[in-house]
């Protein structure tokens, strides 16, 4: 299997991952469903426009013909490939516990 084929399982299987957390918080389904879709959605949309900066020829596909800033948008591609759903399921923590807060202060 190529390299960047391997690459796209990983994150796959990440968003995948942090889905299923999501999914075991106490939430509303639709918290849930919208904090699921946000996980898969943010490597997914980086995924196209990477591939579409490469398609139109914004970006070099090789790293090794790339200059600094197309090396420095990729990088940056890379980390929120990985870290993007990192980042939504702290956001659900962050809302989930702002939530049991304000139902905590509602019922006194």
């Amino acid at each position: 299997m190529p390299n960047h084929s391997l690459i796209y399982v990983i994150v796959i299987l990440n968003a995948a991952c942090q889905a299923m957390l999501i999914w075991r918080l106490k939430f509303d389904t639709r918290s849930k469903l919208k904090y699921c879709c946000l996980a898969v959605a943010v490597p997914l949309l980086i995924a196209i426009i990477m591939r579409l900066l490469v398609a139109v020829g914004v970006i070099h596909a090789q790293l090794s013909e790339q200059a600094a800033l197309e090396r420095a948008v990729t990088s940056l591609a890379s980390m929120l490939l990985i870290a993007g759903p990192f980042m939504v399921t702290i956001a659900a923590f962050v809302f989930r516990r702002r939530q049991r807060i304000v139902e905590a202060l509602q019922h006194q």
